[in-house]
């Protein structure tokens, strides 16, 4: 499917339902910009919105057998990322519980129903998330590893790698972005020929 604007959410949707994963891909282009921007209002940080926008993305794709269509999927989707966010920084400790309770809005049991979910079984995303990860480089495998399975620091990582900070800070963003990258062509052409491509370099 080549990107085409004038088709509504509501068709690319009926499109991924149907089986068409290249839609999944013109759905990500429409909205990620928007959903950075969002995560970035809360987070203040452009590194920590990277991650929020592609998880609330990814978290959205992995769920969209919930969306109902009784508001729009902008709505629908600006919802999760909302929640997101809040949950992120509340367990950041950068927000407060008072401050959270203010943040729902009359959407939450579309993200209540998402989050249950999750904690019931593990979801596609992870799945696919963990098997790009172990056929990534070992170099980026094991920085990634090390920074979010571990939750080793950056001063950690510097020694362990013998880098500097901004250094150790530039791989983890190549490695993100590119796992991101992999993770979204997994989503349209599937995860198999994803990994016969990254065995090819």
């Amino acid at each position: 499917m080549k990107q085409n604007t004038a088709l509504a959410d509501e068709q690319l949707i009926l499109a991924i339902r149907q089986g068409n994963r290249e839609a999944f891909g013109e759905l990500y282009d429409r909205y990620y910009k928007k959903v950075y921007h969002k995560c970035l209002s809360f987070t203040k940080n452009q590194e920590e919105a990277f991650d929020y926008a592609q998880e609330s993305l990814m978290k959205a794709f992995d769920h969209l057998d919930t969306f109902r269509g009784q508001a729009s999927f902008s709505t629908w989707l600006y919802t999760i990322t909302h929640h997101h966010c809040i949950a992120g920084l509340k367990k950041n400790s950068r927000i407060s519980t008072t401050a959270l309770s203010e943040q729902f809005t009359e959407d939450e049991t579309t993200y209540v129903a998402v989050a249950s979910e999750d904690t019931t079984e593990r979801s596609e995303q992870e799945t696919i998330m963990y098997t790009l990860i172990n056929h990534l480089p070992e170099n980026e495998k094991t920085l990634l590893t090390l920074k979010y399975e571990q939750g080793e620091s950056i001063e950690i990582l510097q020694q362990k790698m013998g880098l500097n900070a901004s250094a150790v800070k530039m791989r983890l963003k190549r490695s993100k972005e590119k796992l991101n990258a992999m993770y979204m062509l997994a989503l349209t052409y599937g995860i198999e020929q994803v990994l016969e491509m990254m065995e090819m370099f």
